[in-house]
């Protein structure tokens, strides 16, 4: 993958809404502008948001 400068990820999380729990990523483009790079329901969901969320004793 070639390198073209930072590259902002932005993550959403819903287990509230639906009966599935919904984690969404998407990456900030041109103008501030947000486009929806992938999607995980259910387990492979909330596994995801604990990996990005959970400190692991790493200072």
């Amino acid at each position: 993958m070639e390198k073209k400068g930072p590259d902002v990820l932005l993550i959403s999380y819903d287990d509230i809404s639906n009966d599935k729990p919904v984690l969404i990523v998407g990456r900030k483009g041109k103008r501030g502008l947000a486009h929806i790079v992938n999607a995980f329901q259910d387990e492979e969901a909330e596994e995801l948001y604990k990996k990005l969320t959970i400190q692991t004793g790493r200072n």
